[in-house]
């Protein structure tokens, strides 16, 4: 038999809250982004290459912290991309908690995300006015290299760059 040490226990422990604690931070595997519709709203738009998520989660930031709005789970995705209207949620996506009330001024952002492998694809920000910089056709999403920046790619950009990050 052997012998269980406290430091054992303690590292255990850590492992399964690093497990069991949300969703992990963004990694390869997709990319989120947002467009607007052809109703002029806001719509997250999400990319991914391997398994699809199975929700999309926005937070606020406040400070430096960014802090649950809303999470949503989305019905059976396939074909390695798929949009939901933020400003009037589909039927068939389903409010779990929070609400997708947007405050002017206030800064937002959104992941899709699987809570199956618990990884988020890469996010994007924005506030109620971003949807006056997104023309029909175009994508924001933000480039990290250096300050973070808006850039606005066409939907084949936009999946050509998730793809990349697969």
């Amino acid at each position: 038999m052997q012998h269980v040490t406290w430091r054992g226990i303690a590292a255990l422990t850590l492992a399964l809250a690093a497990v069991s604690c949300g969703y992990g931070n963004p990694v390869p595997g997709g990319l989120t982004g947002l467009m607007v519709n052809a109703d002029g709203q806001l719509t997250m738009v999400a990319a991914w290459c391997g398994r699809a998520p199975d929700g999309v989660v926005v937070y606020r930031r406040a400070a430096d912290e960014l802090l649950e709005q809303a999470d949503v789970r989305a019905p059976v995705l396939t074909g390695g991309i798929a949009s939901m209207n933020l400003e009037e949620k589909p039927s068939d996506w389903s409010l779990q908690e929070g609400s997708l009330s947007f405050d002017e001024g206030q800064v937002y952002k959104v992941h899709a995300y699987s809570s199956e492998t618990h990884v988020k694809l890469l996010g994007a920000e924005f506030t109620t006015e971003s949807k006056k910089k997104i023309s029909r056709g175009q994508v924001l999403i933000q480039n990290h290299a250096g300050a973070t920046k808006d850039v606005l790619l066409t939907e084949d950009e936009f999946k050509a760059q998730a793809k990349y990050l697969c």
